[in-house]
């Protein structure tokens, strides 16, 4: 039979259960970003920014409205980064004739002269620009570098991964939205 211990724990129990239903948010737009993990349909807008180039001028995200733009945020001084660069520039050269526009956000402090040497030992061909910090905190989930975010042709986050990329993963996301929104 019920003793009285087990019927306060009994009782409890359903009532931490039912705060929690009581309480809990459900929602789908709640769910859809968790730091560290793809994520798909985001379609929150992405910050706007203009930047410095380190081919010169400047260079804007607008500027490549109707492209998907991987935008890798990174830095010189970053190992995590350092290691995720080659792939990045051969996913570059496969997806070139695609509608597809690596792009790389630097945090450098030190300027292009800390940055040109790294692009020329890795052969870097796609656009680096220059970030104070400013555009690269206003995207959300960026916790540090690397970061990377997909934005998809209308200029909307479509998926992002913090930390080093599985390159694996990043070429089937860039085919998935090639699918999705072909150019």
């Amino acid at each position: 039979m019920f003793t009285k211990e087990r019927l306060k724990v009994a009782a409890f129990v359903l009532g931490a259960a039912a705060l929690f239903f009581a309480f809990a948010d459900f929602s789908p737009e709640e769910k859809k970003v968790f730091v560290g993990l793809w994520h798909d349909g985001y379609n929150k807008p992405a910050p706007e920014w203009t930047l410095p180039s380190l081919g010169g001028g400047e260079i804007s995200l607008a500027d490549y409205r109707g492209q998907i733009v991987v935008l890798n945020i990174w830095a010189t001084w970053c190992a995590p980064c350092i290691e995720e660069m080659p792939a990045l520039v051969r996913a570059q050269e496969r997806f070139r004739d695609s509608g597809v526009q690596f792009v790389g956000l630097s945090i450098d402090e030190g300027g292009f002269d800390a940055v040109q040497p790294f692009v020329d030992r890795f052969n870097i061909t796609y656009p680096i620009v220059l970030d104070d910090g400013v555009a690269a905190d206003s995207y959300e989930g960026n916790t540090g570098v690397p970061t990377t975010y997909l934005i998809n042709r209308k200029g909307q986050i479509w998926q992002y991964m913090p930390g080093v990329l599985d390159m694996g993963e990043l070429v089937e996301a860039i085919e998935t939205m090639i699918r999705a929104e072909p150019a």
